[in-house]
């Protein structure tokens, strides 16, 4: 008896190795490519609330408190909305990035696990790959609803930005002053989304990453 759950034990103990050697040594390196753009992901993100933050406040500290001369102020407006737009198109560009690794990373585990001949071990691993693949999925589906949220908000600061490039005068403070302060109000639903997407970010991108916190 004794014997036979010697063989047992080293029979799930090669199993493992096998696992471990075969899946694990190559796979890890795409979870841990994926864990790497979901951190910078949501590091662009946490830039971009900061954008948003300096674009609002360059936009009030230009209708509020004008200078004599308003190209100075509108300068910094102009610059802020710009780099704003581009940190947008680059987190875009890394979302679509990330989701295709993503997509890469679980194709690989489903051909990996199918080989698994342990059943317990497999089940394990299946049972893991969906709890990573549904925070995945869940994770993608909010941002393409903060991206739904963000555009109007975004093409507002855009037609600002147009509109002062071509009245940049008192009167043209003025006509604006009323869509600058609904920006301002427009701007924290937007920005609590952006956090909690930033926060889901990183918190999947270390759940998926092969290196663990200093303890």
């Amino acid at each position: 008896m004794k014997a036979i759950q010697l063989i047992r034990s080293l029979f799930t103990f090669t199993a493992v190795i096998g696992f471990i050697t075969g899946c694990a040594s190559d796979n890890y390196k795409k979870s841990a490519n994926t864990a790497a753009e979901l951190s910078q992901s949501s590091a662009m993100i946490t830039k971009g609330t900061t954008l948003i933050d300096e674009s609002l406040a360059d936009l009030n500290d230009l209708v509020s408190n004008p200078y004599p001369d308003l190209r100075q102020q509108y300068k910094r407006f102009d610059n802020a909305v710009t780099e704003l737009s581009e940190s947008v198109k680059d987190l875009a560009s890394k979302a679509e990035e990330m989701k295709s690794r993503g997509a890469d990373y679980f194709a690989k585990w489903d051909k990996e696990s199918a080989q698994i001949q342990n059943e317990d071990i497999r089940s394990r691993s299946e049972i893991r790959r969906n709890e990573v693949a549904a925070r995945f999925n869940r994770m993608s589906e909010q941002y393409d609803e903060a991206r739904t949220a963000f555009r109007p908000f975004m093409s507002d600061l855009r037609d600002v930005q147009k509109f002062l490039s071509t009245d940049l005068t008192a009167g043209g403070l003025a006509a604006i002053k009323d869509t600058a302060a609904k920006a301002s109000q427009d701007a924290v639903p937007v920005k609590e989304s952006l956090v909690r997407l930033s926060d889901d970010f990183k918190s999947l991108g270390l759940s998926m990453s092969p290196t663990t916190a200093a303890r």
